[in-house]
């Protein structure tokens, strides 16, 4: 497992504006609703973020703007990188959130 290569990834997604903006829109607000309702489970969040890293970061690190390189990681590196997004969501934003109280 390249962990330098996951720190980069991980960096990357986090100063980027437009990758930063879509885990903050898309993906919190998700996963805030989870929270909300009751229905937040810590690793299904983590299968999620793994979609993040596949559909947002790693085109956003392809573009010769951006990055210019194609950090194409393999199965474990992809939990560990998506756990760190985690990690992040639920210290920063997610444990603030109340769940709603039951109805009986």
């Amino acid at each position: 497992m390249d962990k330098v290569l996951i720190s980069e990834v991980y960096n990357f997604a986090m100063n980027d504006y437009d990758t930063y903006k879509v885990l903050v829109s898309t993906y919190l607000d998700n996963l805030k609703k989870k929270r909300l309702n009751g229905t937040y489970d810590k690793v299904k969040s983590y299968k999620l973020l793994e979609y993040y890293y596949t559909n947002y970061v790693r085109p956003n690190m392809k573009k010769p703007r951006k990055y210019g390189f194609d950090p194409k990681l393999n199965p474990k590196e992809r939990a560990a990188v998506s756990k760190m997004f985690a990690t992040y969501l639920w210290d920063e934003y997610i444990k603030k959130v109340k769940p709603k109280p039951k109805k009986k």
